[in-house]
């Protein structure tokens, strides 16, 4: 069971913009966080971008799979191009190109949950990009999955330097997050550092009295010896 909540047509490149943004806003809607509306919508621009640029426009379909949890949002990215060439060595990523053509196609691949590229019927390709919704977000009915869509349908889209400002600031989030991490694996290093030490202090400690109990152990085995000498002594005497 799916259920259509909006479709983008791709003729010219401000579409571009308005599909990435949709793919955000819908992303937002529907639970997911600030992380992976970020990559959803990056996914989305990637391949939006190469329809346009390779495939001569085409449609990006917005579908929620499911019924029941776990649910899907399902994007659809189809153009009327030629087909994608190299497609294999692309996907495997050993294809070059001076361009730069594939790199989105990998690097959406990376972004998303499932990726599937299907060549369409009589020409074109249809790019399926999947991401399964938050665990913590409400299961969603048909009813609410179409009241989305009508009321992204009746929101203007925002202007591209608005995206461009919305971008950088998802940029520097990122770049916060990345610093944040860098120090939290920074701290972690120290914690692990320290901990060796310690571990190598009580390994040295132990090698130690493990050196005094050998050493004791010689001695008690030399007395016992001599004792044994001098027991014996008197009575061979005898």
């Amino acid at each position: 069971m799916s259920w259509p909540m909006l479709s983008v047509t791709i003729t010219r490149e401000h579409d571009v913009v308005a599909a990435r943004q949709r793919a955000r806003q819908i992303a937002a809607r529907l639970g997911f966080d600030l992380q992976d509306q970020t990559r959803l919508a990056t996914a989305v621009s990637e391949i939006v971008r190469n329809a346009f640029r390779y495939g001569g426009g085409g449609t990006v379909e917005f579908v929620v799979e499911g019924q029941a949890p776990p649910q899907v949002l399902l994007v659809d990215v189809s153009d009327r191009g030629p087909g994608i060439a190299q497609l294999q060595p692309i996907l495997d990523g050993s294809y070059r190109s001076e361009t730069g053509m594939g790199l989105g196609i990998v690097g959406a691949r990376r972004l998303v949950h499932r990726f599937h590229i299907q060549p369409a019927p009589g020409g074109g390709t249809t790019v399926s990009l999947r991401m399964i919704l938050p665990a913590t977000a409400p299961p969603l009915t048909e009813a609410r999955v179409v009241a989305i869509g009508a009321q992204l349908a009746r929101e203007r889209s925002e202007s591209p330097l608005d995206e461009v400002q919305r971008q950088n600031q998802e940029l520097l989030r990122t770049l916060e997050e990345l610093q944040r991490r860098q120090e939290e694996l920074t701290r972690l290093n120290r914690e692990l550092e320290d901990t060796n030490r310690g571990m190598v202090a009580l390994y040295a400690e132990l090698d130690e009295k493990a050196e005094r109990l050998r050493r004791a152990d010689e001695t008690k085995s030399r007395f016992l010896s001599h004792m044994s000498h001098e027991f014996r002594t008197p009575l061979n005497a005898i």
